[in-house]
This record gives C-alpha cells, sequence and structure tokens, in this order.
C-alpha cells in the first residue's frame, strides 16, 4: 500500500492516483470520464513538457482512430471541471501547433494515510399517484450513493485501520437511511429550481441497434418538444451529440453541459414491441425526480415521446400555456427513419464547412423523400441552401416548410435570415426572429441570427445579449462562441473578440469562421504572420472535400506557398497584394468582388475599395450584408460612394 500512495501526484488541492485512475479534490474524487483521467495522467507526467498531440491521440487513443477535434474536446471539458472545483490557475497550457503542457506545480505524495471508500446502497421505491383519472406508476430510484458515496477520508495508523472499518460501514448504513427518510419528504411535494435540463442520447439496447441513432433521434424529439417551454432551457441536440458514444454517467454529463436536471434512457426492441426506461435526474444532488417504463407497439415508437415528454413537465411542476401544451406533443413526422436523417443532417449543417454543408443537403433531401410532409427537412434544406447562396431553392424549401406548418419556429427564424443576409429587408427580419422566438424561446438558433442581425445594424449591447441568451440554452457551441467574438470585434474590442473565437476553436478545432474572425482580428490588430496562419486554417477547414482532386491541391499550395514567400519579401501590403492576384483564376462567386475591397480598404486604397463595394452591391453578394458592421471600413465612412451604398442597403444610420 504505501508503494501505491507514493505515486500520487499533487497539484493545489487536487491529488491524482494515476494507476487506479482516481483524481481526488480536497478528499473527495471528482467524477470524470476515463478518457479525461488518462490524458490527465500522462499531462502530469510530463509536467512542464509539452505533450504533442499526436504522442496523447497515440497513448490514450493507441486502440481506435480519433480526430484532433475530439482531442480538444476532451482537454476543454478537463480545463472546466477544474473551473469548476474553483481552480482559476489554467493547469493545462495550449502551445500553438504542438500540442499541451502541464503548467501547475506537480508534487509526488507521500504520506502513509490509508484511503477507504464507503460503498453504497440503493433502495427502489414504487409509488402509484392518481392525477385525474389516469393512473401513472412512478418508480424513484433513490440512488443513495448521493448520500454515502462521497469517499471519506481517514487518516490513522494501519494498526488502527481495521478496528474503524466496521464503523464505517454502520455509518454508511446510518446515512442511507437518513437519506430515504429524507427522499420521501421532499418528494411528497412538486420538484422545484429546475431551470435547466439536458436530454442525453438514450441507449440502444437493441442487439445490433448501437449504429441506428434510434436513441438519439429520441432525445432530438423530447429536446425539439420541451424547448417550446419559457419556463426551462432545454440543451440541444447539437450540444448532447457529444455524448451518444461516451462512456460516462448521466450526472458527470450534466455538469459538463451546466444542467439543473438530466433526463437518460434506455430503448429495446423485441418482435414487434418497443419499450423505453427513462429516469430523470437533478444533478446537484444526484436524487431522482422522476423515473418511468413505457411499451408499445413498433409502429407507435414515435408517440411514446408524447407521453415521456408529458410527465417530465407534469414532475417539474411547469405551468404551460395553450402554446406549449400543443407543442408538448406535436407530431413532426410519423417516419423514424425520416427524422432520424434529419438529425443527422443538423449534425452536419452545424459543421458550416463546404463538406457539412453537403452531406446536410444530401441527409434533408433523404428525409424529404421519406416523408414528403416533414416541415424540418425543408427547413433544414432552406438553411443549407442558404449558406450556398442558391436564394431559389432557399425559398422554395422554406415556402414548403411554411405551407405545412405556419407556426413553425424554425421556419420563422430561417425566412429572417434570408431577409437580413439576402434580401436587406431589416424590419421584416428582426419581426421574424421575434416571430420565431415567441414561437419557441429556446430555438437557440433564432436568437444566435437575430444577434447577427442586431450586430449588421451597429446594435452590439443587443446582439451580444441575444448570443448570451443563445449560450445559455446552448453553452458549448463553437458557433455561438465565434460569432459573440465578432460582435466584439464589429465593437473594437479585439482582445475580447480573441477570447471568444480561441474559446470556439477548443471545442472544435476546424471551424472555419472562428478562423476568418480571428484572420480580420489579427490583420487589424497588426499580428500578421498570425493572420495568415489563421487564413491558411480557416481555407483548409472550409475546403477539405473528399472530392477535390490531387492536381487541384497541388496548385492551391504552390500558390499558397508564393503568397507566403511575397509577406516575407515585402511585407503585408505585397501579401495581400498577391493573394488579389490569386483571385482572377479562382471560380467567379459573389463574394470576391466584397474580398477584394476588403483588402483595399486595409491597404488604404479608398478608391478600389468602393469600386468593388458598388461591383458586390450589384451582384447582391452575401458578405455585403457587413458592409456598415466590419471596423476595416470605418476609413470610408465619411466618403459620399459609401454613404450611398449603405442607403441603398436601408442601413444608413
Amino acid at each position: 500500500m504505501s508503494g501505491e500512495i507514493k505515486r500520487l501526484r499533487q497539484f493545489g488541492k487536487f491529488r491524482l492516483d494515476a494507476q487506479k485512475k482516481v483524481l481526488w479534490h480536497d478528499g473527495e474524487p471528482v467524477n470524470l470520464p476515463l478518457k479525461e483521467i488518462e490524458l490527465l495522467c500522462v499531462l502530469t507526467e510530463n509536467g512542464g513538457e509539452v505533450v504533442t498531440k499526436n504522442e496523447l491521440l497515440e497513448k490514450i487513443w493507441s486502440d481506435s482512430f480519433v480526430e484532433e477535434s475530439n482531442l480538444s474536446r476532451h482537454i476543454y471539458l478537463l480545463r472546466k471541471a477544474f473551473k469548476d472545483f474553483g481552480e482559476n490557475e489554467e493547469l493545462i497550457q495550449t502551445v500553438p501547433r504542438r500540442g499541451y503542457r502541464f503548467a501547475g506545480e506537480v508534487k509526488e505524495s507521500g504520506h502513509e494515510d490509508l484511503v477507504i471508500e464507503k460503498h453504497t446502497l440503493t433502495e427502489t421505491i414504487i409509488e402509484e399517484i392518481h392525477p385525474g383519472d389516469t393512473a401513472v406508476i412512478r418508480l424513484a430510484s433513490q440512488n443513495l450513493s448521493a448520500i454515502t458515496s462521497k469517499t471519506t477520508r481517514l487518516f490513522f495508523s494501519r494498526l488502527r485501520a481495521r478496528f474503524l472499518v466496521p464503523a464505517a460501514l454502520l455509518l454508511a448504513i446510518a446515512l442511507s437511511g437518513i437519506a430515504l427518510l429524507r427522499y420521501n419528504k421532499t418528494s411528497a411535494g412538486n420538484p422545484s429550481g429546475i431551470k435547466s435540463i439536458a436530454i442525453l442520447p438514450f441507449k440502444d439496447l437493441t442487439p445490433g441497434g448501437a449504429g441506428d441513432h434510434r436513441g438519439l433521434g429520441i432525445a432530438d424529439l423530447l429536446i425539439t418538444r420541451l424547448s417550446n417551454i419559457k419556463e426551462v432551457n432545454v440543451r440541444p441536440t447539437s450540444t448532447v451529440m457529444a455524448f451518444e458514444d461516451q462512456e460516462i454517467d448521466s450526472v458527470s454529463a450534466g455538469r459538463r453541459l451546466e444542467v439543473d436536471a438530466v433526463l437518460e434512457g434506455t430503448i429495446h426492441r423485441a418482435a414487434d414491441k418497443v419499450r423505453v426506461t427513462t429516469r430523470l435526474v437533478r444533478v446537484s444532488d444526484q436524487s431522482p425526480i422522476w423515473a418511468g417504463q413505457f411499451e408499445k407497439p413498433v409502429q407507435d415508437e414515435l408517440r411514446l415521446q408524447d407521453e415521456i415528454a408529458l410527465q417530465v413537465v407534469d414532475a417539474l411542476a411547469l405551468n404551460l400555456t395553450g402554446n406549449e401544451q400543443k407543442a408538448l406533443t406535436k407530431r413532426f413526422t410519423e417516419s423514424a427513419e425520416a427524422y432520424e436523417l434529419y438529425v443527422k443532417g443538423r449534425y452536419h449543417w452545424n459543421k458550416r464547412n463546404y463538406e457539412g454543408l453537403q452531406e446536410a443537403e444530401r441527409l434533408f433531401r433523404n428525409a424529404i423523400d421519406k416523408d414528403p410532409n416533414f416541415a424540418l427537412a425543408y427547413v433544414g434544406l432552406a438553411d443549407t441552401t442558404a449558406f450556398f447562396g442558391r436564394r431559389t431553392d432557399l425559398y422554395q424549401a422554406l415556402g414548403k416548410a411554411l405551407e405545412l406548418d405556419p407556426n413553425l419556429a424554425e421556419a420563422h427564424a430561417t425566412r429572417g435570415f434570408a431577409h437580413a443576409i439576402h434580401d436587406w429587408k431589416w424590419k421584416e427580419a428582426e419581426d421574424s426572429f421575434k416571430r420565431s422566438i415567441e414561437l419557441n424561446p429556446g430555438y437557440a438558433t433564432a436568437h444566435h441570427w437575430y444577434a447577427i442581425l442586431l450586430g449588421i445594424e451597429g446594435r452590439y449591447d443587443e446582439a451580444k445579449a441575444e448570443l448570451r441568451r443563445a449560450l445559455e440554452i446552448n453553452p458549448l457551441s463553437y458557433n455561438f462562441l465565434a460569432d459573440l467574438g465578432q460582435v466584439y470585434y464589429f465593437a473594437h474590442d479585439y482582445d475580447t473578440a480573441k477570447e471568444y473565437c480561441y474559446k470556439s476553436l477548443e471545442l472544435y478545432p476546424d471551424f472555419v469562421f472562428a478562423h476568418q474572425h480571428l484572420t480580420n482580428i489579427y490583420l487589424r490588430t497588426g499580428e500578421y504572420e498570425a493572420a495568415i496562419e489563421q487564413t491558411l486554417k480557416g481555407e483548409l477547414s472550409f475546403s477539405d472535400v473528399a472530392n477535390r482532386t490531387a492536381s487541384q491541391d497541388k496548385w492551391k499550395s504552390a500558390k499558397l506557398a508564393e503568397a507566403l514567400d511575397s509577406y516575407h519579401r515585402g511585407g503585408i501590403k505585397e501579401y495581400l497584394e498577391s493573394r488579389m492576384r490569386i483571385c482572377p483564376t479562382c471560380p467567379q462567386e459573389p463574394n470576391l468582388p466584397y474580398l477584394i475591397a476588403w483588402t483595399h480598404a486595409f491597404l488604404g486604397d479608398k478608391e478600389r475599395a468602393l469600386d468593388n463595394l458598388e461591383k458586390a452591391l450589384e451582384v447582391r453578394a452575401f458578405l455585403m450584408a457587413w458592409v456598415k458592421a466590419d471596423p476595416v471600413f470605418d476609413s470610408l465612412r465619411s466618403e459620399p460612394r459609401y454613404q450611398a451604398i449603405l442607403r441603398r442597403m436601408g442601413l444608413e444610420s
């Protein structure tokens, strides 16, 4: 035992047992997934030294293929765990282009103390209640580990240890009895204080069903239903999706997602039946709020979500409006297969790169083929074609969605985005966003896009407030974090802008918009090499598609190398001008004049900047929506031609 204890690594109030893979804080175990513990073991073993990303991937995921973004996510969650325990120092530092280093002071612990772990008891209470005329069976599985699983560290000599073990066990049993009485008293009334909830992907227990994503589909349906309720924030599917294949308990996931409660469940299909078991758990003390078991014929699988959603609302004692009650049991499609395709499409759409958008469009079209009356799938298709600038396809899909469901919040948000970015109808856009938020205050994308509109109009404080509202709903959205950085960039607060963009990249290192925002920020602050690095990363993140040819890659690499050489020879002016010389050989697209105008404005050539802005105006370039907000055009604001452009776009002050 002594030899094992000496292998404990101590830093601050933490103690890491690298052999048993346990992290302690102030004598209590920290609930972390195994991969994060293994990461910490490698980093602390090399304390003060840089551990490359490849080394970490090889040591921790040697038996599987894992993308670098997965590593970054685990690092982010590990840092967040330290922060949750009050550790303000940046213990894990990112070393750009290399890897990570553990910056805390690591000491080998040599105490002769003994650690005793108390075991847990579990009681199951089955209580029948009768709301109205309907009998509902509530299964309250009281896991008394909320009281007794906290490990008690008892310091004493080895000679006395064996006499105290029975006493510790008796103490655990006594505490279990107290906890049971306490649960019976507090559960008699309605649970309270639940302001946020995460619905985790259900575990599919059907043999061979793990790859079908049916459990994720059930979670998404419940998320969509419950997000219409104003009293509670529901984490979106794009956030909880990361936990689909992770071996992590629900309470730990809830802490990562910063919610008050977590709904978890299992799904099992046998013959012509489908059985779903669910449990709603309070994160703060791990106490169960509600649990239930449902069974229906396979053809009625989608109806299970109605019953589950209603009982969750009942368990939370939420007061619903008439519209919220209708939304709770709203049926989006009768095809489970169509809904699964839609969920996968949203996952790829959130990547915002070329390959992701292409795959999203394919999946949304397949979902429509499965169910031509599936309004949400048409919204997904409209959202995708909006980013490709295909206005005809956008409005055709959006029109079909609103025809099928005039009160679909997601469709109104998409209409607001189209009005703002493609039509420059700012008032109509704002009305659409407000209507979307009224219909579904939990739809984070509506808050996000409304913030973009506010930023375009120069209403920066309002824009920040809407993005923070979106982040309350989804605190792990790299998209929201990056665009909050852009709003700070518009407001000339470049340091804060960088901070939010890098927070975005911690979650998703290949997020193209974060790289693009950082390019603009670094150019404005005169950090030119950093700007060039972000430019290259952004281009690779967006254009990394499977169907590009080797000759195209070779051509692009040569041109980029030429541009870098020009920077080292002639500074930033020569570099930017060389990039403009590349543009005429690139495929022509509407944003090209805007990008050239941006460069000329940065270099101080007002006339050429204005010439190209007028060209971008004529072709209705996608990026022209930001012409008023971007600080690069500060030098043009007093120019009559610039003011005329703003008037034609309806953006005059």
